[in-house]
């Protein structure tokens, strides 16, 4: 059953990954969101659902999302300070401290 989460969990992040790049930013998290069910330590779905909350302007999702993914260490994306910095300077202008 593992391998099959593990096969299903990595199906559901390429989906979100291409529903994305067509903009449809509401439905990649959908599937992010289903491959972290599946596979609670997938931090490249973190990762990418995180830069997603982003794009909507959820500053919170997304500031959790991108630190569980950088906590959790990953392998195939490292979460830059660059990011880190964007999100920042986000949350400033928005007038939050």
């Amino acid at each position: 059953m593992i391998d099959r989460n593990q096969e299903l969990a990595e199906k559901y992040l390429n989906t979100g990954l291409e529903n994305s790049k067509k903009g449809k930013v509401d439905l990649a998290i959908e599937n992010y969101t289903k491959a972290i069910e599946l596979k609670p330590d997938y931090a490249d779905a973190y990762y990418y659902r995180g830069g997603s909350w982003l794009r909507l302007g959820e500053w919170e999702k997304a500031r959790s999302d991108l630190e569980t993914a950088r906590k959790m260490k990953m392998t195939t994306i490292v979460v830059s300070d660059e990011i880190r910095e964007k999100y920042d300077r986000a949350w400033k202008i928005l007038g939050n401290t």
